[in-house]
């Protein structure tokens, strides 16, 4: 290989470096003071909502955000699990590289039904509406319903094949926090559905931004080690690879 073709090739893994060093800094600087404060100001305005009874809720204005707790009553079931409201997620995996040896897999949404439902609260039941896009989360009822293939991933302990779907979803006479605005039907349009008090979502979101925060720190404080690293790895490493193959 001649000299200009060392360089060249030399400069391309120095910008490489480069640009993971920025990627790194600026994800983390996202994370860290874009996702995470909007995550702690989600938590805190859930926790400052008011308590409603059925009674207080019908007086509360059209467009008004509320947050309602109580058990789902009087809902049939939409699939053989007898789930009221569901998400169903596949399985995707990303096989091994040469960086790394071990599959990653994720969760894929593909589907989020939640149709109108019955919340008994205090004094009565609040009647929300069907919405297209929700979040649900929480202690779910979870189901697999597990594919069979070459590709696998390692997910709660054990191997999973890709195209295997996660079903999640409530049952009638749980307990479920419902936050949303009230529409102008008069019933209670959820944009999230959590199974589980308010006091455990709120620390569910503040543990997320917690998290999110120090994941953020994290990759601002070590993007300066790969750049650092990158470049030296681009500058000794074809030397010694160089040294090897004479």
């Amino acid at each position: 290989m001649g000299i200009f073709a060392r360089i060249r090739e030399r400069l391309g893994s120095a910008f490489g470096a480069v640009l993971a060093a920025i990627c790194f800094l600026a994800l983390g600087a996202v994370m860290a003071f874009v996702i995470s404060p909007q995550q702690a100001a989600e938590w805190r305005r859930i926790q400052n909502l008011p308590e409603l009874t059925a009674s207080s809720f019908a007086g509360v204005q059209t467009g008004e955000a509320v947050a309602i707790t109580g058990k789902l009553e009087d809902n049939d079931p939409l699939n053989v699990y007898e789930h009221v409201a569901y998400t169903v997620e596949e399985w995707q995996v990303e096989p091994p590289d040469e960086d790394d040896s071990t599959a990653d897999g994720s969760w894929s949404t593909i589907e989020t039904v939640v149709p109108e439902l019955n919340v008994s609260i205090s004094g009565g039941t609040v009647r929300t509406t069907a919405v297209n896009q929700a979040t649900l989360g929480g202690g779910l009822d979870e189901i697999i319903d597990e594919a069979y293939s070459r590709q696998t991933a390692k997910y709660d302990g054990r191997e999973l094949s890709e195209g295997s779907l996660r079903i999640r979803g409530f049952r009638d006479g749980n307990l479920v926090t419902v936050v949303g605005k009230k529409g102008s039907s008069g019933d209670l349009v959820p944009d999230r559905l959590y199974a589980g008090d308010r006091v455990e979502l709120v620390d569910s979101i503040r543990a997320s931004a917690r998290t999110t925060f120090v994941i953020g720190i994290v990759m601002m404080v070590i993007s300066p080690l790969v750049l650092v690293g990158g470049i030296l790895a681009a500058i000794f490493g074809k030397r010694r690879a160089a040294r090897i193959s004479t």
